[in-house]
């Protein structure tokens, strides 16, 4: 059974039918999708289809040949769409990447309790790294917790809310990973922070690295320094 397509597959699927995307990067996606040798070359049947058209039907027709319209406009038009939707596959964090996955938690469900309590962190820890207990000094209150499985890693996510607002702090095991491409760097005691917005979800998502380990912040915020201030806090107000 072929897994099912999200709209940035279909995006991929298309473009590279149609040759609007091409490159390694383009040809990697593809490989990682089940089936992705099958499902593109029907997508260039479909493409091929769409720019023979029809054959022609025998009857009054074949004596008075109907104005033909240009050719150029469903391939013109096709060839817009895709690249219109290259563009937003390029500019916003893409679905096979770690770092945008685990921002999507921000709108999941917590799945188990929030961590208790110790002192300055939860106990709760990834690969070493403990999840922080803002509560005290920044006023986010931890309100539960989530583990998933992204990309083979098996992440743990802390939920935090503060006067109506929710975010996700989620740490990666494993080697360290890149940040959204287009992110805003911002330097803070000594941290470098990635800054990015996703305006699919309308959120924010500060990326960093605790001892190696990639740390992912998302959520709505109403200033974006919030998330710098969470991210480089140390235990100290």
């Amino acid at each position: 059974m072929t897994a099912q397509l999200t709209d940035r597959d279909r995006v991929l699927l298309t473009g590279l039918a149609d040759g609007v995307l091409q490159g390694p990067r383009a040809e990697a996606r593809l490989r990682e999708l089940p089936d992705g040798a099958r499902l593109l070359e029907r997508q260039a049947r479909v493409r091929r289809a769409l720019r023979d058209g029809p054959a022609p039907s025998p009857g009054p027709a074949l004596f008075a040949p109907p104005a033909r319209a240009p050719r150029w406009a469903p391939r013109a038009g096709l060839a817009l769409a895709a690249l219109l939707a290259a563009v937003v596959l390029i500019t916003q964090p893409t679905g096979t990447s770690i770092v945008a996955e685990a921002a999507e938690l921000a709108h999941e469900p917590a799945t188990a309790p929030a961590p208790a309590s110790a002192g300055s962190v939860l106990r709760a820890r990834v690969d070493g790294v403990p999840f922080p207990d803002w509560s005290r000094d920044l006023g986010w209150q931890e309100s539960g917790t989530r583990r998933d499985t992204l990309h083979g890693r098996a992440t743990t996510t802390v939920f935090y809310e503060h006067m109506g607002h929710r975010i996700a702090y989620t740490i990666l095991p494993g080697p360290a990973v890149d940040p959204p491409e287009g992110s805003r760097i911002v330097r803070r005691d000594g941290l470098e922070i990635a800054i990015s917005h996703d305006p699919r979800r309308d959120h924010d998502i500060a990326v960093f690295d605790r001892d190696g380990r990639t740390c992912v912040l998302a959520g709505h915020v109403e200033r974006v320094s919030t998330l710098v201030e969470l991210a480089a806090w140390t235990g100290h107000a």
